[in-house]
């Protein structure tokens, strides 16, 4: 086995003692060599029994601790080139070679030593031919990514964002959202891209089919299964090859669209394209540095009162308890204003004491990872208990995302009181239109509910944001404060 020792050069330089650390590498009998190692130490620091620097004090200008390590980190390097060198392949001068081939790397990084800042050096070694050898590897890798096809590269980039945990279930599903619509753009033109073919006009080509997908379709007579004729919403004939292996998109059909689903899409290819650019460092160009994008508007924000959520609760649904218990969980999240993603994945060890609810929010969980913790209401505690043996490990019987928004839907029209108009934001023209809530009602509703009655009773932006799981500082809790009829009311009568 191969054994290495170090020594100080007896060539001391007068004017501040220091010297170079010399060393004596054993392989076997017919190979012992010596080498500079190029790290230079005060003679003062210098242990000449152990051969390694004195102690972990920096004295002398020496930062003794940051040389020893680099030391152990020559001795494994060069013990490892010793045992990955093939006997025939063992020179009188490999030992030098090897010397010759260490790249040294630091990295500085603020330490705080008994409240005073000090500057430590992360000292790191590499081969300077693996690490070409590396740069080969990467740029054939690149060069490789740069020729594959658009859909292939993105679908590799959502996956390994879901395996790193970068992205959860329901971004990972949005993702592939984007995925399908940039597929059916391909087919509609008739061209696979491969990435170096991707431009900005292309982008804008995407945006345009995003919003004018829903011309491919139309309302004609069709023949059912059993041979009956009936009116359906499908694709045009010629556009029918479109949607193959879509059913999902067949079954629900392509509506006209608004911009701010536009850019919700649009920023999931941001999302793709900078990971192309700056983790994979691929020579393409960034299509979205003069690519003019629209802004979200998502108008005032509609909710329903403390009192009108508490008439939902108590409404009587006993003729459609499949529903009461949609209404149950509705109303639970109305009082913890979790995102429905959170909410599905809690369990009863999320519940502490049965008095808080302590969970990461999963959109916030790679940028602050803070645990969110919210006192329970006492009707939240009621709807707890009254699922307590209903469930398994889940805290409420969950549905599907999809049947748990049809069923708040459907609640609000069992419960006409509540049932109001409201004026909202029309997405698509972006104009004012009346709806009744029964008609826009869904999960996230459950938590406008909560953020905009806090906002009511005064509470501040980061106050809320602490218990809705919204990252610190985020713009998009804003949305959710709106001034009420009541203050405004106030306001004229004070004029």
């Amino acid at each position: 086995m191969a054994t290495l020792k170090f020594y100080l050069s007896r060539y001391i330089k007068k004017d501040d003692e220091r010297g170079e650390i010399q060393l004596r590498f054993s392989g076997k009998r017919d190979f012992v060599k010596r080498a500079p190692t190029g790290i230079f130490i005060t003679a003062g620091n210098w242990d000449s029994e152990k051969g390694m620097p004195k102690g972990k004090k920096n004295k002398f200008g020496d930062n003794c601790e940051e040389i020893r390590d680099r030391l152990n980190q020559l001795t494994s390097y060069l013990i490892r080139c010793w045992e990955e060198t093939e006997p025939k392949d063992l020179k009188p001068d490999s030992l030098t070679q090897w010397m010759k081939d260490i790249e040294w790397r630091s990295s500085s990084t603020p330490i705080y030593i008994n409240g005073q800042e000090v500057i430590s050096n992360q000292w790191t070694i590499f081969s300077k031919k693996r690490l070409q050898e590396e740069k080969v590897a990467r740029k054939v890798e690149r060069s490789k990514m740069e020729n594959q096809y658009f859909l292939d590269v993105f679908a590799y980039f959502i996956e390994e964002q879901y395996k790193n945990g970068v992205i959860g279930d329901c971004r990972h599903k949005a993702y592939y959202t984007a995925h399908g619509l940039w597929d059916r753009m391909e087919r509609y033109q008739g061209k696979q891209y491969r990435l170096k073919e991707v431009t900005t006009s292309l982008m804008y080509d995407y945006r345009h089919f995003i919003i004018n997908e829903f011309e491919l379709w139309e309302t004609r007579t069709v023949m059912d299964k059993d041979g009956n004729s009936k009116e359906a919403y499908v694709p045009k004939r010629k556009y029918e090859r479109i949607y193959d292996g879509y059913e999902y998109v067949k079954k629900r059909g392509v509506e006209k669209r608004s911009l701010n689903y536009v850019v919700v899409e649009i920023k999931y290819l941001i999302a793709f394209w900078h990971w192309l650019l700056k983790v994979k460092k691929l020579n393409i160009d960034d299509v979205f540095m003069n690519f003019n994008m629209d802004q979200s508007v998502y108008g005032t924000p509609f909710f329903f009162s403390n009192e009108d959520r508490q008439r939902l609760f108590e409404a009587d649904l006993s003729k459609r308890p499949e529903l009461a218990i949609q209404r149950d969980i509705f109303v639970f999240q109305s009082l913890v204003g979790c995102r429905v993603g959170d909410l599905k994945r809690l369990k009863r060890s999320n519940i502490i004491d049965g008095e808080m609810l302590q969970y990461v929010a999963g959109k916030t969980k790679n940028k602050s990872g803070k645990i969110v913790t919210v006192p329970l209401h006492p009707t939240a505690k009621i709807i707890l208990e009254r699922y307590s043996n209903n469930c398994e490990d889940s805290i409420l019987p969950f549905i599907s995302d999809q049947k748990y928004n049809d069923a708040i839907k459907e609640i609000f029209k069992l419960v006409p009181e509540i049932d109001r108009i409201v004026t909202i934001l029309d997405p698509v023209t972006r104009l004012e239109k009346q709806v009744k809530l029964s008609e826009v009602a869904s999960s996230h509703m459950g938590r406008r509910n909560f953020c905009g009655n806090l906002y009511e009773a005064g509470f501040r932006d980061s106050d809320i944001a602490s218990m809705s799981g919204h990252a610190e500082g985020s713009k998009a809790i804003s949305r959710y404060r709106k001034v009420s009829d009541e203050t405004k009311k106030k306001m004229i009568n004070a004029l």
